[in-house]
């Protein structure tokens, strides 16, 4: 269909009229007068947006800036029509997923210690011990970068070969 309406474009174009057309085509009047009327018309399908495309680049670039700012706040100070939950909707297109902080306490420098103690004694385990020892998920509370310190400070203790100003870092 597509390359028929071209085709009467072209002819219609140079000049011909409506009888040679459907004669060269093989077609009726009402398909000549429709393939010059016809309009690609974008997809759209569903409710129209309420945010700009505009409002939607203010919406990220306020979160990216502030990181612990609410929907609602981002709603309020840039004053916009829409409700909480669009400017969620706008966040996590833009993938700007919610995430909730965690505290984790820090490590004292005495656990530090013991660590890289415990990691120079066990240098030389297989893997398969340290899966005991390393969960994938850390219990409650803790954050998995501490928790699989051990493992990480023993593997590059042996490539590196250990130092002892390196277990006081």
């Amino acid at each position: 269909m597509h390359l028929k309406r071209t085709l009467i474009k072209k002819l219609i174009g140079e000049g011909k009229t409506y009888k040679e057309v459907q004669k060269i085509i093989g077609c009726s009047a009402k398909m000549i007068s429709n393939a010059l009327k016809w309009r690609a018309k974008p997809e759209r399908r569903g409710r129209k947006r309420k945010t700009t495309i505009k409002m939607d680049r203010r919406i990220t670039r306020m979160a990216k800036a502030q990181p612990m700012i609410s929907s609602r706040m981002i709603k309020d100070s840039l004053e916009l029509p829409v409700s909480t939950v669009t400017v969620r909707r706008r966040l996590c297109e833009a993938n700007l997923f919610s995430r909730i902080p965690r505290k984790v306490p820090l490590l004292k420098k005495r656990y530090v210690q013991k660590r890289l103690q415990f990691a120079k004694e066990h240098i030389n385990w297989p893997k398969e011990k340290w899966r005991n020892i390393l969960s994938p998920q850390p219990p409650y509370g803790q954050s998995s970068c501490i928790w699989e310190t051990g493992m990480e400070a023993a593997s590059e203790r042996k490539k590196e070969g250990f130092t002892e100003l390196s277990a006081t870092q």
